[in-house]
């Protein structure tokens, strides 16, 4: 019941809003409560510079600076980093918001010394990431009370809230570190070669003299300074926002909507979550955010209190201050534990204590530490003016159900202190799939209490226990009867193995449990009360515990991280080629600048569209209801396959796909339809209000055994031989059989898919801009459903917030959707798809099923292969077939293997149709070739560095398809890793810390690779390019490639300026458009500088031809470029030229003659080093050699932010970033068909915390390449493979401990190797027990 005496009182309250945004003033009197920061500065001020990459606060492309007066007599401000996709712009009233916009700006030459140094140091390629970065960077100077106390701890720390898909983040940290004050930490040692080094101990000292006492920051609004805040109340069009400034407001408030009529805010990170993916509704939102009340904190002598509405950050400092282990046993230690991967710091910046506590999730870091010790909560209601205390073990009643009632408020927090003569230990414990910003998979407090023996030494008795866990039930669980059972037994190894199987007989989980995992789970409850004991016993008396054994007790110290990079010195005969020409939109990328897609103003009249896609794998519609959408405000239409005015079916190589689905369904998130409304909001809101009726269908095949089973199969098997693989392995010493799972990966591009049609009312024609690297085909299947002639479509895209492949095909269907839509209404429509939408949409990298069997010698020396190949392709051809292709052509990876036979099968199931990804087949090939390395170095007890030396190929032999390998690189690139790398000695020391240690293992592996350079398809091998020459001597260029942040942009404007003679600066690329350069092939498989750049100096040279005949007539032999130009012009000599260029001596993939030929391979090696804490999966990947075989560079810094990139994204791929699917076998406590992992909160990519700790990029000098523009060699794809020497790496740290517990039998890892993964494969007496059956072999589940 709602009492409206709330009403009556909110008279007295102002019902706007008043703040600052980079120093001007903002007052919103019709402001809605549910608008976000971000959509406030972008749609209301046109702040595009801060960008949505996932709207869960995951990504951190939204960060803005929030800096508020908190207390006007001090005059102390705030800074605060926030999420803006989370942020409402109700809660910043009083503040002054800084954007990316308000640090500096190209267009005013005032640039931010952030913003210049990460452009010029190469830390942005797409840029969709770096003005979040920016502002990060920017918060941590600011919020420090003094900038030179500023150190590269704290930066690395700071970035944890930012995610980067392109640079691999070294050069990011680079760049961020030339601002701290401690940079004399870092090794300066300088490497023994005479060729160009570049370390971050080199940058950073460049800018030592170059940075000033303090950076210059925006000035905080004086009038901010005498900000009082004041109740707040306002009324949206569908939910109220009140924000209370006392307590006793607030209980009268929460009395007046008590339960469901009101939810209670204060940084809105779970709340927007709740509204945005669960489609919950909350009529009134009332801020806690300025309760004074609520932000006491205070340590007495018996307890910690700490108020609910107190930050994290907040919580976290004061922690810091109170640590002491004497006085509170552990406590304040255990909570800085766990808050410094809490979340991140954005999120800890605005989360609240209290908000943590009441939201009761059930994985929850924080909670078990406060179980475990014993807090009890302080709630507060208007009714009586009670006060109530409840405990927390009685807090917690079922899934997300808590002890308060409807109009109860938290109001604090109380830690009891123990007894200063007790021996009270807690420690606090975590794993989640990746350290930065995730939660845990389990987390737990565990707190004891214990007292001497008196009739036995070193004895001790446990007085009293509470093991609190989160991830081991719907709440945050306490062991009860394991707590009960410990009380008066003996600190003991013998005691805590019981108590182990006691836990486990009392938290038992299964495959239905929420979130699967069940067997790691069990494991990590048993390894966390180990580590427990094992800490408990060295704080009672060190000599407890045996000195191998101290790895397990205290958390890896991870250091500052730094680099290395060794260049070659380029030829003195080219002027341009081959310099570091910085990123040409750098400087435009960071300050916000640069615009994407989404980021291009609206014209008159724009409406926004909304997918409606699929709910059921595999059915067949029976009715679709729209009515109650109708109603919603600005509905304008449903499009569906009705509306198609030309062709619905449509498809990249096969049209075997529809623009919008007709009647099957084939997989969750195929588009049925599209709404379209006045703006974005309705039509998302619209777009979940289509009823759709299904008739469901079988079979529902979803995993590649599934397709195997049902014959499910797209195409005809694919077969290539070489010699005789039957007799080979007939014959062969020795053969083994094995087979490798590997599964797919999540594009993750910063910058989802978008696009806007415009269509043209007077001659049939559309405009297109989107975010795709395949604008010719986007035009060519638009036309088609259009019904129209390309020539009346023009798609057009000045840059990409990154693609790697996935909007090649997959970007397409959805603009072709869009277009059907604007040509239906007549006006223009454009369509920003959603993070959790583009994942569940457009297809991810092919999972694989590869069999294999090998012959070899005694010697390891390889005599026959014969492997079989499965990829998912998911509900459509696509690219699936190509991908196949290729990855049967990269089996061999850099090996002899002599008699070779090769099937390769692509399965159909009822997934979105998988698509191309960096590598496109290749890396999942050349695994399963390096893993059948490694079973036969187990094999024959060999050492897996012998056997890949002794395999290599050699110069001029035949690979597999029959093509000699010339200016083969490979065993040159080998040895010379192995000695710069120090590999020998460095492999001994890992031999003897292994040793040493019995729960940290460390491994260390040695990789080659070779990528093939063309398109398998022959005809794609081929570009064009348009030069135009103004009378002022500037230069505009096109051609068909488009710039995703790979820096093709900048390499082909060296070509040009290099090709023609002239000033780089005076060479400019506007965008890529149809309607200039035609039947452009789509950038993709490396190839797009070599064929864009043939093309522009084929164009280049037919103008300078022309050029040098007007000099050779001339006598003045110092005429200037613009001169000459000049000249040109008025003797009416052609200023304009069109290139083209086709690869030649390409014959593409001949199965049929068993023969295939690429132009050339790119060639690498790289060694990785790892640390693994084996109880948990946790690692760290200690250093990373790469030497790369790029010909002659054109862009070393350019080349060498790809190789990073690539690294760091094949790291990804094989250790990290694990789709789930629900399946039928596999994962079947979520929907079958449907993708879990489908946002930054569940899908991990690899963040500022994975970098290597030292990671050192050489190119190989002296390997020219005559086969590529200036002898250069495409770097794209093939650095991506060099990830799996972590994986490798990692499996040797698993057989060094598996050996250890007396397991010698060879074992396969499947990828990626998870954290997971890799604790089961290190079976133990916990494995044991948490899976008794198959401990030793057991593999976690996984969805390919």
């Amino acid at each position: 019941m709602v009492n409206e005496t709330a009403h009556e009182s909110s008279s007295s309250m102002v019902n706007y809003l008043s703040f600052f945004v980079n120093g001007k003033k903002v007052i919103e009197h019709n402001v809605e409560p549910e608008w976000t920061l971000l959509w406030f500065l972008r749609n209301k001020l046109g702040l595009t510079g801060s960008k949505l990459g996932c709207g869960e606060g995951g990504c951190g492309a939204c960060t803005v600076l929030v800096s508020q007066c908190v207390d006007p007599d001090s005059g102390h401000i705030e800074h605060r980093t926030v999420n803006g996709c989370l942020a409402l712009v109700c809660s910043v009233d009083g503040c002054h918001v800084i954007t990316v916009e308000g640090l500096g700006s190209v267009s005013k030459s005032n640039l931010h010394p952030i913003q210049s140094r990460l452009a010029e140091m190469f830390g942005s390629q797409c840029g969709f990431c770096t003005p979040g970065i920016i502002m990060s960077l920017y918060g941590t100077i600011t919020s420090l009370p003094n900038s030179s106390s500023l150190t590269m701890h704290d930066i690395e720390e700071s970035l944890d809230g930012n995610l980067c898909r392109c640079t691999g983040y070294r050069p990011i940290l680079d760049a961020a570190k030339t601002f701290a004050k401690d940079i004399n930490q870092l090794p300066c040692k300088k490497s023994s070669t005479s060729k160009i080094t570049s370390t971050t101990f080199d940058k950073c000292h460049s800018f030592v003299e170059k940075n000033p006492s303090s950076l210059s920051q925006v000035e905080f609004p004086q009038e901010l300074l005498h900000y009082i805040p004041q109740s707040i109340y306002i009324k949206g069009s569908l939910i109220e926002w009140y924000r209370p400034v006392t307590l006793s407001e607030l209980l009268h408030l929460r009395h007046t909507y008590p339960g469901s009529a009101s939810k209670l805010v204060f940084g809105n990170t779970e709340v927007q979550i709740e509204t945005k993916f669960k489609r919950l509704k909350y009529p009134r939102l009332i801020a806690v955010t300025h309760v004074k009340e609520l932000k006491e904190m205070q340590r007495t002598a018996n307890s910690l209190i700490l108020g609910a509405g107190v930050t994290l950050t907040q919580l976290q400092s004061k922690l810091v201050e109170w640590n002491d282990e004497k006085i509170d046993g552990g406590i304040c230690q255990s909570l800085i534990d766990q808050l410094k991967y809490f979340a991140s710091t954005q999120i800890r910046n605005v989360a609240s204590l209290g908000g943590n506590v009441v939201n009761a999730s059930p994985i929850s870091d924080l909670n078990p530490v406060l179980q475990a010790a014993n807090t009890e909560l302080e709630l507060r209601r208007t009714k009586d003016n009670s006060v109530r205390f409840v405990s927390m073990h009685e807090f917690f009643l079922s899934y997300r159900r808590i002890a308060m009632t409807d109009d109860e408020v938290l109001v604090a927090v109380h830690i009891p202190l123990p007894k200063p003569s007790t021996k009270y230990f807690l420690r606090a414990y975590k794993q989640a799939r990746r350290r930065d910003d995730d939660i845990g998979i389990v987390s737990a407090g565990l707190q004891v209490q214990v007292e001497p023996v008196k009739s036995e030494v070193n004895q001790w008795r446990i007085v009293s226990a509470r093991f609190s866990f989160g991830g081991m039930g719907p709440t945050t669980v306490m062991a009860i009867n394991t707590q009960k059972e410990l009380i008066g037994q003996l600190w003991t190894k013998t005691v805590i193995v019981k108590a182990c199987q006691s836990a486990l007989k009392e938290l038992p989980l299964d495959e239905m449990t929420p979130g699967g995992q069940p067997e790691y789970r069990r494991t990590l409850l048993q390894s966390f009360m180990f580590k427990f004991y094992l800490y408990v016993c060295t704080k009672l008396r060190p000599s407890f515990v045996d000195e191998v054994d101290l790895s397990a007790v205290y958390p890896y110290d991870r250091p500052v991280s730094h680099g290395q990079q060794i260049i070659p010195e380029r030829s003195e005969s080219q002027k341009v080629v081959g310099t570091s020409l910085p990123h040409r939109s750098s400087y435009l990328q960071t300050t916000g600048e640069a615009k994407y897609t989404d980021d291009m103003p609206s014209l008159p009249g724009t409406l926004h569209a909304a997918l409606v896609l699929s709910t059921q794998p595999h059915a067949r519609i029976k009715n679709i209801d729209i009515g109650a959408a109708s109603h919603v405000p600005g509905f304008v239409t449903f499009v569906n396959h009705q509306d198609v005015p030309g062709r619905n079916d449509t498809g990249d190589m096969v049209q075997d796909e529809e623009v919008f689905i007709s009647s099957i369904v084939q997989c969750v998130g195929a588009i049925i339809g599209i709404v379209v409304c006045e703006t974005e909001a309705a039509a998302y809101t619209a777009a979940g209000l289509i009823q759709i009726e299904y008739e469901l269908l079988t079979p529902t095949i979803l995993t590649i055994e599934d397709a195997i089973q049902q014959e499910s199969f797209i195409g005809d098997e694919q077969r290539l031989r070489q010699g005789n693989p039957e007799k080979a392995l007939a014959e062969a010493e020795h053969t083994l059989t094995g087979t490798l799972f590997i599964g797919g990966q999540e594009h993750f591009y910063l910058e989802t898919n978008c696009c806007m049609a415009i269509p043209s009312n007077d001659d049939h024609e559309l405009t297109l801009y989107s975010s795709t690297q395949n604008p010719s085909k986007t035009q060519e299947l638009t036309a088609l459903a259009l019904g129209i002639d390309s020539n009346r479509v023009t798609c057009r895209i000045k840059r990409m917030g990154g693609a790697f492949g996935g909007k090649e095909s997959r970007s397409i269907t959805p603009c072709v959707a869009t277009a059907v839509a604007a040509v239906k209404v007549g006006r223009p429509v454009r369509l920003n798809m959603e993070r959790d939408i583009d994942m569940c949409v457009t297809g991810q990298r092919h999972p694989f099923k590869i069999d294999y069997n090998i012959g070899f010698t005694s010697e390891g020396r390889f005599s026959a292969l014969d492997v079989r190949l499965w990829n998912n392709a998911g509900c459509s051809f696509d690219l699936s077939m190509n991908v196949m292709v290729r990855a049967m052509l990269h089996i061999d990876n850099t090996y002899q293997f002599h008699n070779v036979q090769v099937r390769g099968r692509v399965c159909k199931t009822n997934l979105p149709s998988n698509t191309a990804f960096r590598g496109f087949g290749g890396p999942q090939a050349l695994l399963a070739c390096e893993t059948i390395v490694e079973h036969v170095a187990a094999h024959l007890k060999l050492d897996p560095f012998v056997v890949r030396r002794l395999n290599l190929y050699q110069e001029g032999d035949l690979t597999h398809f029959a093509q000699p390998l010339e200016r083969w690189n490979i065993p040159r690139l080998f040895d010379e890793l192995v000695k710069s790398s120090d590999f020998i000695e460095r492999q001994k020391s890992v031999e003897t810390f292994n040793k040493l240690n019995t729960y940290r293992k460390r491994g260390i592996t040695i990789l080659t690779t070779k990528f093939g350079i063309a398109f398998t398809a022959k005809f794609f091998n081929q570009a064009a390019a348009l030069v135009h020459i103004y009378k002022d001597g500037s230069v505009l260029l096109t051609h068909g490639g488009t710039e995703m942040g790979q820096g093709l942009h900048t390499k082909m404007i060296a070509i040009a300026a290099e090709a023609l003679g002239c000033d780089v600066n005076k060479v400019h690329i506007s965008d890529t458009s149809t309607d200039k350069v035609a039947n452009t092939s789509p950038t993709a498989a490396s190839v797009s500088s070599d064929l864009n750049g043939m093309a522009i100096q084929n164009a280049c040279e037919q103008i300078r031809q022309r050029l040098d005949a007007i000099r050779a007539r001339d006598s003045n032999s110092h005429l200037s470029w613009e001169d000459i130009v000049k000249r040109a012009y008025f003797e009416r000599v052609d200023l304009c030229a069109h290139g083209f260029y086709s690869a030649p001596d390409i014959i593409g993939a001949d199965f049929v003659n068993n023969r295939a030929s690429y132009n050339y391979f790119t060639q690498g090696a790289a060694v990785s080093e790892v640390e693994l804490d084996t109880l948990t999966g946790d690692w760290h990947l200690l250093r990373a050699d790469i030497l790369m075989d790029v010909g002659t560079s054109l862009n070393p810094q350019i080349d060498i932010g790809q190789i990073e990139g690539a690294f760091i994204q094949g790291l990804g791929l094989f250790t990290m970033e694990e789709l789930i699917y629900g399946d039928y076998t596999q994962h079947k406590w979520t929907k079958p068909g449907a993708l879990f992992t489908r946002g930054p909160s569940t899908y991990k990519i690899p963040s500022f915390s994975d970098v290597p700790l030292d990671m050192r990029v050489s190119l190989l000098s002296d390997a020219p390449n005559p086969l590529a523009i200036y002898s250069s060699k495409a770097i794209g794809e093939p650095p991506l493979f060099l990830g799996a020497s972590a994986f490798f790496a990692l499996k040797h740290a698993c057989i060094a401990y598996r050996e250890q517990q007396g397991l010698s039998d060879y074992f396969t890892l499947h990828s990626p190797a998870t954290v997971e993964r890799l604790r089961m494969a290190c079976a133990d007496e916990f494995t044991q027990r948490a899976c008794p059956k198959e401990h030793e072999t057991f593999q976690a589940r996984g969805s390919y």
